[in-house]
């Protein structure tokens, strides 16, 4: 959060140099009438983009799936190219395509006293999935899942 970062700045700062990124989560403070009332749900670096600060951004990626990017330029990121090293990523075993979402109906139920969700659902077919993958012969090293709730 922002105030993390300027408290921490001193009279005597002559460069700050941060990495991070403005169009990821943004900051979810605790109290929700101060977050709208003075904009805290606003990260820094978002701040600072929308404010014309001069800001670097990432052009060329490193890691993702180019199958990946395909979903996120423009509409996240204007442009973003990917780097060679990722057009060689092997295709996935055991499975048609490199890139899939499962959708489903099944309710989500809430944690006491949290703004937590959990989904019993979601959390089967996960670890069977996972489980599949290690029979194909990946490592549980080489297995991780991102899970993105959209109502």
């Amino acid at each position: 959060m922002e105030s993390h970062v300027v408290t921490t700045l001193s009279l005597r700062c002559d460069h700050l140099i941060m990495i991070g990124d403005h169009q990821q989560l943004r900051p979810n403070p605790t109290v929700y009438a101060l977050a709208k009332k003075y904009h805290l749900d606003i990260s820094l670096f978002e701040r600072m983009v929308k404010n014309d600060l001069h800001c670097d951004q990432l052009a060329m990626q490193h890691r993702m799936r180019p199958e990946i990017v395909k979903l996120i330029v423009p509409h996240v990121y204007k442009s973003l190219t990917n780097h060679e090293s990722v057009l060689g990523y092997e295709n996935i075993r055991g499975i048609n395509g490199n890139l899939f979402f499962v959708a489903h109906s099944e309710a989500e139920t809430s944690v006491e006293d949290t703004k937590s969700k959990s989904n019993e659902h979601e959390a089967r077919f996960l670890s069977t999935f996972c489980l599949y993958l290690l029979q194909q012969g990946y490592q549980p090293t080489q297995v991780s899942t991102v899970v993105s709730y959209k109502p």
